[in-house]
């Protein structure tokens, strides 16, 4: 199978996606994940990767992360300072303690 780089630009969003995809999927079969084609390099994971996006073994999708903090978080991120100061008052209090 002769795998033609428009048609597997057709697969994804954009050439940065389609290496990434590539990347990560040539990773997997490298750490011993078993390839979903039948025609694969042994020698070769990211033409196998390749081969199994252009064949529709692999989609190609986004996942879009969160836009917005979750309160949690912020509170947390707010309150860490005033921790820091409070432990560095009660260390510098033990430190005048022992002088």
């Amino acid at each position: 199978m002769e795998e033609n780089i428009d048609a597997l630009l057709s697969k994804a969003k954009n050439k940065f996606l389609l290496s990434n995809a590539v990347a990560d999927r040539a990773k997997q079969i490298s750490e011993g994940s078993l390839p979903y084609v039948n025609n694969f390099d042994p020698t070769n994971p990211i033409i196998t990767a390749i081969r199994e996006i252009a064949s529709d073994k692999i989609k190609i999708r986004m996942i879009t992360a969160a836009s917005k903090k979750p309160q949690e978080v912020e509170l947390l991120e707010k309150e860490e300072p005033v921790t820091l100061k409070r432990l560095a008052k009660d260390k510098k209090k033990k430190d005048s303690k022992k002088k």
